[in-house]
């Protein structure tokens, strides 16, 4: 476990089951790519069932093949940047939240998703305006900790000891511990609060407001 921060200075959000519900758009470009290689894909409830990995290596735990991966990951890019992203929405209480968020907090993400992708979903639900660093995967950070690793850099460099995790998978709790952050659980996401009691998170939300309150009790 990790201390809260003592005078927070930053505040880094997942993005999908943080602060947009998007399942729904991600589900739909699972099914309609996987079907472009003609791979019959599972049930939505099992497609919905570990949202939140890299779509490559999600599409390879459910069996498809190393020579179709490139097309069916490219297939559900092109979906969702055309359809599955409007597929989604903030949150109740999100915008209230980063409305609310003391001033002198930078912000940033640090997502699954491809930066650029990362980009286009904040703004086309108005919510890009908030961070100053809007990062997520490429070539090189595939990982949730690398990726939070470039947003710290893009951030600039602030002390981890001064940055909060925010997010709702076991990947985001395990990627804040690594880059030294105080991690915290929101439990209205995609994962279940098992999940992130295994996975160890310092903290647990069940609501924005309740996020709110602990960084106004946090923040230098």
């Amino acid at each position: 476990m990790i201390t809260p921060p003592d005078g927070l200075a930053a505040v880094i959000f997942d993005i999908d089951g943080t602060l947009l519900d998007s399942a729904a758009g991600i589900v739909a470009g699972f099914r309609y790519a996987l079907r472009s290689v003609g791979f019959a894909p599972p049930s939505d409830e099992v497609l919905r069932s570990d949202l939140g990995p890299p779509v490559g290596p999600y599409f390879s735990s459910l069996g498809l093949g190393d020579e179709l991966l490139e097309r069916s990951v490219a297939a559900y890019r092109s979906y969702y940047r055309v359809e599955g992203m409007y597929q989604a929405a903030a949150y109740p209480g999100i915008v209230d939240l980063l409305d609310a968020l003391p001033a002198n907090l930078v912000l940033g993400t640090a997502t699954a998703k491809r930066t650029d992708t990362a980009e286009d979903i904040l703004a086309a639900h108005d919510l890009a305006g908030y961070f100053a660093a809007i990062n997520g995967t490429d070539d090189r950070r595939t990982t949730k900790a690398e990726t939070i690793a470039h947003t710290l850099e893009l951030l600039g460099h602030p002390e981890p000891a001064t940055v909060m995790m925010v997010g709702d998978r076991h990947s985001d709790i395990a990627g804040g511990h690594a880059c030294g952050l105080f991690s915290v659980g929101v439990t209205w996401g995609y994962g279940s609060r098992a999940e992130l009691i295994d996975a160890g998170a310092d903290l647990f939300v069940d609501r924005p407001g309740e996020l709110l309150d602990l960084v106004r009790r946090v923040s230098g």
